[in-house]
């Protein structure tokens, strides 16, 4: 090690294996590839890694977390570094983007276990049971299409907010406030009605705790809702559901409420 020191050479690899959480062999993969070649040799002929090549090592490892290619990530190591924070930044947003996605599967398989629990013995068998697992791995990919990476960063964010119980008691909440939403609108009672403006303002004040107070988000909820026939057959939000909400709240006298009231 004083060899190695002196030279400022101060991994084996074996040590850099040990270190970064890799295998020996993957390191010598890298090698191959030209991807990571050691910038030295002790005298006995083992390779030596400097605290540069432990830097190209991280930045390759971070551009292999975002899932390029190995064979795509050679030249951008070999163009002009960019700063390690940047890389970290890069890094960190792939990491969060990965965590988003499972969180997402989380939620899903979350509310079709509720569903599931709520049917009793055979319920793995149940159309209805059915229909939620394929709504729940629909509402992921529809979400993706709708929803930046940044988007739903900023929904998971409210959800953290929100804590376990109260997105529970909110998730229970939506579907007994649609049913009363449909039977107003079944009965033929105006909109203006105190009735349906009680509701059209606990309907905002659900979906602000889902999306909180972002225009952009509610309006891209709206979107979602208004392009996809299946979420509005599954979830009972039609267009036509909106827009009796939008003239409850337009009838309390808060014009610019109005405008947001979404799903």
């Amino acid at each position: 090690m004083n060899e190695q020191n002196s030279n400022n050479y101060n991994y084996s690899v074996g040590e850099l294996a040990q270190r970064s959480g890799l295998t020996v062999r993957a390191l010598h993969h890298y090698e191959k590839l030209g991807l990571l070649l050691p910038s030295a040799r002790s005298e006995a002929g083992y390779r030596l890694y400097s605290e540069a090549d432990v830097l190209r090592l991280h930045r390759l490892l971070a551009w292999r977390q975002t899932g390029m290619a190995l064979k795509d990530i050679g030249p951008l190591l070999d163009s002009e570094s960019p700063a390690l924070r940047e890389v970290l930044a890069r890094q960190v947003a792939a990491l969060q983007a990965q965590m988003l996605q499972q969180q997402q599967l989380l939620d899903a398989l979350q509310h079709v276990a509720r569903q599931a629990e709520g049917q009793g013995a055979g319920a793995d068998t149940e159309p209805s049971l059915i229909e939620h697992l394929l709504f729940a791995m629909s509402m992921m990919r529809v979400q993706d299409k709708y929803f930046s990476a940044e988007d739903r960063l900023v929904l998971a964010q409210q959800k953290a907010q929100m804590g376990p119980e109260r997105v529970l008691a909110a998730e229970a909440e939506w579907p007994a406030l649609i049913r009363s939403v449909q039977q107003e609108m079944a009965r033929g009672t105006p909109s203006g009605s105190p009735r349906v403006r009680t509701l059209a303002q606990r309907w905002m004040a659900l979906t602000q705790q889902f999306v909180g107070d972002s225009p952009t988000l509610r309006s891209k909820v709206t979107t979602m809702y208004a392009q996809e026939p299946d979420l509005q057959r599954l979830t009972g939000v039609t267009p036509e559901l909106i827009g009796y909400l939008r003239q409850a709240v337009a009838a309390s006298g808060d014009a610019a409420a109005a405008g947001e009231a979404q799903a």
